[in-house]
């Protein structure tokens, strides 16, 4: 029943980088998406800005640590020439000043143009609003069966068509429940058990946290500051970034850097981020800069005070948090209130209660176990012509574009694989 010789389940990261590769190397593919475009995840990453990569690619940005693992594949395909794909299909690139690298256009879009721009000049049909429920072996190959799908936003939409296809190969690259506003979904692991696959339970990694207390105040305020984890009195991570308050929450690059961390030890008792907004100051300069302040402002209110110091809405929480009136003559302050003061802008505290949930995670923790596949051609070691990629694995990176590396890289190295390249 082979039509095809490789049919890819999803049009996300990994599986449009496996099409393109596979099809180089002269196989016929069809990929298979329930999104009504293919890539629709990948314009959400970065802001929109799509942070593909980075310059620093090593095994230790990987949790849980895959060094053996990542070593034979970044020595089966360098970073380097994950860069050199993308130079290849027309994308020019640019490194920020913590090595992240984005398209010149720090347009999402653009990456996803170069990507399905190839599998069109390749004659790569790409099936949309088509979701993969099953994958069997058959006697010459595998069948796939799938039905067609109304739009994610048609909530009344009923199913429709099914289907049964068949292929020489398949890559499963269905993605993880990040982002299920927008398609995001488990089925890809529903399917790695079916096939007899050991898939460890799913749950956010880079991710918004939740925090204790009302941040109303400060809801939409983007600062940049030092975060520190602290849990049990113990740091246990540090961060230096763009911090981000919610209604809710955190979120921001820093908090991103620290959420795996933060949720991980939040199992064992209570966690605290505290939040540095001048960590270019040691506490004892912090108070000499306060205190030297107080001379030439202390007849003005409060407010006036620290009217230039930093963000207002910052300042007045810090500020009720120290039981100081916002708009109390700075100069009958008590020294120990500026001290309070100086204490909160240095080490903001931020009391972690959880994460936001799938719906505002940027990469799920947990998935198919890497032992399960293999490290070059990611083929799957319990069933032959079967491969493994991104997302469903159970690897997950630091924030910076390691995600979407290792997505890149696990589908161009099985969609070599897959089309016996």
């Amino acid at each position: 029943m082979q039509e095809q010789d490789v049919i890819i389940v999803g049009a996300g990261a990994s599986g449009l980088a496996a099409a393109a590769e596979a099809a180089r190397a002269g196989a016929s593919v069809l990929v298979l998406e329930k999104n009504h475009v293919p890539g629709r995840k990948i314009l959400s990453t970065g802001s929109g800005k799509c942070n593909f990569s980075n310059i620093k690619i090593s095994p230790a940005s990987y949790h849980p640590p895959s060094a053996a693992f990542l070593k034979k594949t970044f020595a089966s395909l360098p970073p380097a020439r994950v860069r050199a794909f993308f130079g290849d299909l027309g994308l020019l690139w640019t490194k920020d000043e913590k090595g992240r690298l984005f398209p010149r256009s720090m347009k999402a879009q653009d990456v996803v143009n170069v990507l399905t721009n190839e599998l069109s000049a390749r004659a790569v049909r790409v099936q949309t609003l088509t979701e993969v429920t099953g994958i069997f072996l058959g006697e010459d190959g595998f069948i796939v069966e799938a039905q067609k799908v109304p739009p994610q936003w048609d909530k009344k939409g009923a199913r429709g068509e099914k289907l049964r296809l068949g292929a020489g190969r398949v890559i499963l690259a269905a993605g993880g429940p990040c982002y299920p506003q927008i398609g995001g979904t488990a089925g890809g692991y529903e399917l790695l058990r079916k096939l007899g696959h050991t898939v460890s339970p799913v749950r956010p990694s880079m991710v918004p946290l939740a925090v204790k207390g009302n941040l109303t105040e400060l809801d939409g305020v983007r600062l940049e500051a030092r975060l520190d984890l602290k849990a049990g009195g113990k740091h246990i991570a540090r961060t230096q970034g763009e911090l981000l308050f919610t209604s809710g929450g955190v979120s921001g690059p820093a908090v991103l850097d620290l959420s795996r961390a933060a949720l991980e030890a939040l199992k064992e008792g209570t966690v605290i981020a505290e939040a540095d907004f001048f960590p270019d100051y040691v506490p004892a300069a912090m108070a000499r800069l306060l205190t030297g302040r107080m001379k030439s402002l202390g007849d003005r209110t409060f407010s006036g005070f620290c009217a230039g110091l930093h963000n207002e809405k910052l300042l007045k929480t810090a500020a009720g948090l120290a039981a100081i009136p916002w708009q109390a003559p700075a100069g009958q302050l008590s020294g120990d209130s500026l001290a309070a003061f100086a204490v909160l802008i240095k080490a903001f505290p931020l009391e972690i209660t959880g994460s936001r949930g799938f719906e505002d995670a940027m990469v799920a923790a947990g998935g198919c176990a890497a032992s399960e596949v293999c490290p070059v051609t990611f083929e799957s070691k319990k069933v032959k012509g079967l491969y493994v990629t991104g997302e469903l694995l159970n690897i997950d990176g630091d924030s910076g574009g390691y995600n979407l590396h290792l997505a890149w890289t696990s589908g161009i190295l099985a969609g070599r694989a897959a089309a016996g390249k």
